[in-house]
């Protein structure tokens, strides 16, 4: 279930089901996803845009196992495993009273946190293949990449994540000059890639906080899409240049930031990645650079 793609005014009736006669073009009895998933999983997409009203009602079935249809008075029990999935920030969420906490607190069970396609570069060729064949398929053409396009596109940074490196592939193919795509057939290689004139623009537009720049610290210099104003950590500089020591107390701001986070999270690496924005591998790195012992309690 798609919860984004439903107003709010049909959603209980989509998510718990309603009975004849429960309203206006409710001609028949509906069973519910919860009722159809019974002894099985259902995944709620999208759950951070449900308002606080339904959030209520949704509690209860997974606090107590039990629903009624709209428009129905017997109680019913279900037993199903709930999967929910969401890009926003629960946790900042909650913070913010848009998001209820014994809600959050209860489907947080066990959390599953998916880093960006920057950090899984080995899946970027067999993902592109995989796009590249469906491309194929749908228009019935017969390309392939070369061993250097795959090489090329595995550098690339894709701040859009799947959905760019998907529409990367099939604008390339579509654009090919021959059955075998090479670099030269990419936009980043002719100066044209899209999504990094995107992120030069926000650059410019809105400018950058303390929060950014520690991020831009952490992340690798010289990808493809990637802003070229950002640095790699790596390359601090002569400590007596001035502008070496502009850029060290950069850094021991953005450090100061991490702590900050950490603490802040408990040092649990991961919830401190999401309140800096960052992914637990990019904390972790930043913590091992700087020869940080991770606290028990």
């Amino acid at each position: 279930m798609n919860c984004a793609a439903l107003p709010e005014n049909v959603l209980e009736s989509e998510l718990f089901g309603h009975d004849k006669g429960a309203f206006s073009g409710a001609i028949s009895q509906r069973a519910s996803p919860f009722e159809l998933a019974n002894g099985g999983t259902l995944l709620l997409d999208e759950i951070g845009e449900i308002s606080p009203a339904f959030q209520a009602k949704l509690l209860r079935v997974l606090q107590e196992g039990e629903l009624e249809r709209v428009g129905g008075t017997t109680t019913l029990k279900v037993d199903v495993r709930l999967i929910c999935a969401t890009d926003k920030d629960l946790e900042t969420a909650v913070v913010n009273g848009q998001f209820r906490a014994d809600l959050y607190y209860r489907i947080n069970v066990v959390p599953i946190i998916l880093p960006p396609l920057r950090e899984r570069s080995g899946d970027i060729p067999r993902l592109a293949n995989a796009f590249l064949d469906r491309f194929n398929k749908e228009s019935r053409r017969d390309l392939a990449f070369a061993p250097s396009a795959l090489d090329l596109i595995s550098q690339c940074y894709f701040p859009g994540n799947m959905r760019e490196l998907a529409y990367c592939v099939q604008r390339t193919a579509t654009l090919a000059r021959s059955k075998t795509i090479t670099p030269s057939d990419f936009a980043c290689t002719n100066g044209r890639c899209l999504s990094s004139l995107l992120w030069k623009r926000a650059e410019r537009w809105h400018g950058s906080n303390a929060i950014d720049d520690c991020a831009r610290s952490l992340l690798p210099a010289g990808r493809f899409g990637a802003p070229d104003v950002w640095v790699s950590p790596r390359n601090i500089g002569d400590a007596n240049d001035p502008a070496s020591r502009a850029k060290g107390s950069r850094l021991t701001e953005r450090h100061r930031l991490i702590d900050d986070a950490m603490e802040k999270a408990g040092w649990v690496q991961a919830k401190a990645a999401r309140i800096l924005g960052l992914t637990p591998r990019q904390i972790g790195y930043a913590l091992r650079r700087r020869g940080i012992e991770l606290r028990k309690f």
